[in-house]
C-alpha cells in the first residue's frame, strides 16, 4: 500500500468507485455511494483488473500492489522454495529486504541479480544474511529464493492461534498482551505475520520469541479489489486510466449518451497511450514539423 508522498497511485476501492459515479454525474461530492452501485462499481472495477492480468504482458507488470511478507530462516538453509518453505507465490518483484536477529535488530540485505549471485565462491557460507537472489520463473509459485550466508543455526520461533483461528508466527519477541495479540490488538501486526501450522492458543503474559527471518517488499499482481481499503501502488497514469475506463464501463447502466460515453472512452485510451506509448496508432497525416521544434 502506498503511504506518505509518492509519485504512485494510492486511491482505495471505494474512492475509485466514487470518483468514477462522478464523471458522469451519478453521484453528487460528498455524497455516500448506495450499496447497489458500490456492488455494481466493484464487479466492474475486478472485470478490468481480470482482462489487464489475462494481457499477460509487460504492460500487466506494471499493474501491481505492495505487500510485506516475512520467511522463517531455517539452520543452513541457504534455498528457499513456495511449496515447502513458506516463501510468498506472488513475487513479481523484490523491493527490499532485510535480515532480523532473534534480539530483533534489522540489516538491510543486499537483492542481487543472477551474474553477482554466480560471482559469489563460497555460496554455503554460514552467518547473517547479506545478500539475496531471486531465481525467476514465470510461474511464480516456482520461484526459487537463495541467501548468503546463511544463519548455522536459528531461534525458536513461537506460534500461536490468533482469534480469527489462523496460525501466526512470532516476527519480534515480546511479552504478550491484549495489545499486540493477533489479531484483535492494535499493534499485533508488529510482532505477528501469518504463517506456520503448529500454533497453540495464545496466552496473556506470555514470552513469545522469533527466531532469525527475513522481512521483504514485494511488488506482487493486482488480483481483485476484495476490501474497501485496498489499492494498487501504481503509477500515477493507470489511476487516470482506472476512473474513466470504469467510468466508460458503468455508464450505459445510467443513461449516458453515446457521445459522452465516446468522450470517456477516449480519456481512458489517451491515459493508456501515455503509459504505453507503442499503443498509440501511427499517423499517415503530415504535419508541420516548424510548429511542434
Amino acid at each position: 500500500m502506498a503511504t506518505g508522498t509518492t509519485a504512485n497511485f494510492d486511491l482505495t476501492r471505494n474512492e475509485l468507485i466514487e470518483t468514477a459515479l462522478r464523471k458522469i454525474g451519478a453521484l453528487r461530492l460528498g455524497q455516500v455511494v448506495p450499496a447497489d452501485k458500490l456492488a455494481q462499481g466493484i464487479r466492474a472495477l475486478n472485470m478490468i483488473i481480470r482482462e489487464e492480468d489475462a494481457k499477460g504482458t509487460q504492460q500487466a507488470k506494471n499493474l501491481w500492489a505492495l505487500d510485506e511478507k516475512t520467511l522463517k530462516l531455517q539452520a543452513d538453509g541457504f534455498v528457499y522454495d513456495v511449496e515447502n518453505d513458506g516463501l510468498s507465490g506472488s513475487i513479481l518483484d523484490m523491493v527490499s529486504c532485510f535480515y532480523r536477529t532473534t534480539s530483533g535488530d534489522d540489516t538491510k540485505v543486499k537483492i542481487v541479480v543472477a551474474e553477482q549471485y554466480d560471482a559469489i565462491t563460497a555460496k554455503d557460507d554460514t552467518g547473517d544474511v547479506e545478500r539475496v537472489y531471486l531465481k525467476r520463473d514465470r510461474d511464480l509459485s516456482c520461484q526459487l529464493l537463495y541467501v548468503n550466508p546463511a544463519p548455522g543455526s536459528v531461534g525458536t520461533t513461537s506460534e500461536v492461534i490468533g482469534s480469527d483461528g489462523v496460525n501466526y508466527r512470532c516476527t519480534l519477541g515480546h511479552t504478550s498482551a491484549a495489545i499486540n495479540k493477533p489479531i484483535s490488538g492494535t499493534s499485533w501486526r508488529i510482532y505477528w505475520s501469518a504463517g506456520g501450522t503448529s500454533g497453540s492458543a495464545w496466552v496473556t503474559a506470555t514470552a513469545y520469541t522469533n527466531g532469525e527471518l527475513l522481512r521483504y517488499v514485494i511488488k506482487r499482481p493486482l488480483y481483485d479489489f476484495d476490501n474497501a481499503g485496498d489499492n494498487p501502488d501504481m503509477p500515477q497514469g493507470w489511476g487516470r486510466y482506472l476512473v474513466f475506463r470504469l467510468a466508460h464501463d458503468i455508464s450505459p447502466e445510467y443513461s449516458i449518451t453515446l457521445e459522452e460515453r465516446a468522450w470517456l472512452k477516449n480519456e481512458y485510451m489517451q491515459a493508456r497511450a501515455e503509459i504505453f506509448p507503442n499503443t498509440q496508432q501511427i499517423s499517415n497525416e503530415i504535419y508541420n514539423k516548424g510548429l511542434f521544434f
